[in-house]
């Protein structure tokens, strides 16, 4: 088997591990007149990448916090309900959200790193111009347009894991209202950040298709999904 063909097998077990998802069109960058631009590039959104994730780290201790005090604001609200089985599903409910929250972002940011390193080799072979490799300034531009979208899909989820999705009550009486509101909400954050994610991996698929083909995807041509993503 070749690199190339590992490369490619990567991406599609990458694939398997999300959910069915319509594709969308992923364009190649314009051609730089130097080779060197895409690779520098690469290297600024990388070092972005990881710079983000420095900070990412205090910001996620500072959300701990306010979870925690959060946490025991609704406790507090909680305790004045009647009906104490209703209050300790409430609870339940509001942890488990914040909870579903941190796994579905952690799990994406592996996703993204895996991509990442999948674009590593493949930039390697590119690199050294390996003979299953055709036209290396199309790929370095390809690879360049994929490491941004990786960019912007890790910041997204940056952003998306310190999003707080505590009940907020307005009353006992419409506790599952607030409860769900809140669960639609984390429901459709997480969709469009599930987007996303897969946008990038079809960049860093179409990354490994202009490296063995040499050709640029023709603007204007598209693989057409539904719009439930099915």
């Amino acid at each position: 088997m070749s690199q190339y063909t590992m490369l490619k097998t990567s991406v599609i077990l990458l694939s398997l591990s999300l959910l069915a998802f319509a594709t969308y069109p992923v364009f190649a960058q314009e051609l730089t007149p130097k080779a060197i631009r895409p690779v520098v590039k690469s290297q600024l959104v990388q070092e972005r990448i990881e710079t983000k994730r420095e900070n990412l780290e205090n910001r996620i201790e500072v959300m701990r916090e306010k979870l925690a005090s959060k946490a025991a604001a609704l406790k507090l609200k909680l305790q004045a309900f009647k009906d104490t089985k209703k209050a300790e599903i409430a609870e339940r409910v509001s942890a488990n959200l914040n909870k579903i929250n941190q796994n579905r972002t952690t799990q994406m940011q592996k996703h993204l790193d895996r991509m990442s390193e999948i674009l590593d080799k493949l930039e390697a072979r590119v690199n050294s111009g390996t003979p299953d490799i055709k036209g290396s300034a199309s790929a370095s531009a390809a690879i360049a347009s994929a490491r941004d979208a990786i960019a912007s899909a890790s910041a997204a989820v940056s952003d998306q894991a310190l999003k707080d999705y505590t009940i907020v009550v307005t009353s006992e009486s419409n506790i599952r209202i607030d409860a769900k509101t809140q669960r639609d909400k984390l429901h459709t954050d997480l969709l469009a950040l599930r987007k996303i994610v897969i946008d990038a991996k079809q960049a860093v698929a179409n990354a490994i298709r202009v490296a063995k083909s040499g050709k640029a995807l023709i603007p204007g041509l598209r693989k057409e999904g539904t719009s439930s993503g099915q």
